[in-house]
């Protein structure tokens, strides 16, 4: 008995100071139920209790500002590193044809969002055999990472239309992730969009940050050229 009440002083001591039962518990060798027992009745160590809950709540938030801030820090740097490397690239790509060609569909076709989702969306098979092979040889995008998304009516037939397409872009059909069947169309879609509508897209922040910079350069050096 002495050596447990030697032991409550201590703890009371310890509590009053605002410490946790845990801290107590592994300071005096006492269990923190034992802990809890002596003081979850008294009503001062409770006010120590919410206020060491306040204090956790408040580093927590402070921990996560700070956590936010280095995310957002490091997106910044990454982002200022992709644009510096589209600008040298360009100088390098501006000469390609496919490059030009390809990148001027994307201008008109492409994903604009910032979302880090590369994509093109057509009906025209022959505009869509240039955007992969502006993935591939351009941008240099691996066959694995390459998504097919199809919109197709009921009328179509959907093996004949997946086999199409993967033979036109030769992708592997399992690579066909969303395809979605539409029930209504009128004459002139079904005379349009007789392959159905395609969407031909990867992931990668880096790369569309990159095409959004190299269509803004092209802006530019298109209008340099018209000047001249």
């Amino acid at each position: 008995m002495m050596v447990d009440s030697v032991k409550y002083k201590k703890a009371e001591v310890l509590r009053r100071k605002g410490k946790s039962y845990s801290f107590i518990s592994d300071e005096l060798g006492v269990s923190k139920s034992t802990i809890s027992n002596w003081f979850s009745e008294e009503s001062w160590s409770n006010q120590i209790k919410l206020d060491l809950n306040c204090s956790r709540l408040k580093m927590a938030r402070k921990n996560l500002v700070m956590a936010n801030f280095i995310r957002k820090e490091n997106q910044l740097k990454r982002r200022k590193q992709y644009l510096d490397e589209a600008n040298f690239e360009f100088k390098k790509l501006i000469s390609k044809p496919l490059f030009l060609i390809g990148l001027g569909i994307y201008w008109g076709e492409g994903d604009k969002t910032n979302n880090g989702r590369v994509a093109v969306i057509n009906t025209d098979p022959e505009l869509l055999k240039i955007i992969v092979n502006f993935y591939r040889q351009c941008l240099g995008v691996v066959d694995s990472n390459l998504r097919v998304g199809l919109f197709i009516y009921e009328d179509i037939d959907r093996e004949t239309i997946i086999d199409f397409w993967s033979n036109i872009l030769n992708i592997p059909r399992q690579q066909f992730i969303k395809i979605q069947v539409l029930k209504s169309r009128s004459r002139l879609t079904k005379h349009k969009s007789k392959y159905g509508i395609c969407s031909l897209y990867f992931s990668s922040t880096r790369l569309s940050v990159k095409i959004h910079e190299w269509i803004r350069l092209l802006s530019i050096h298109g209008l340099t050229n018209l000047r001249v």
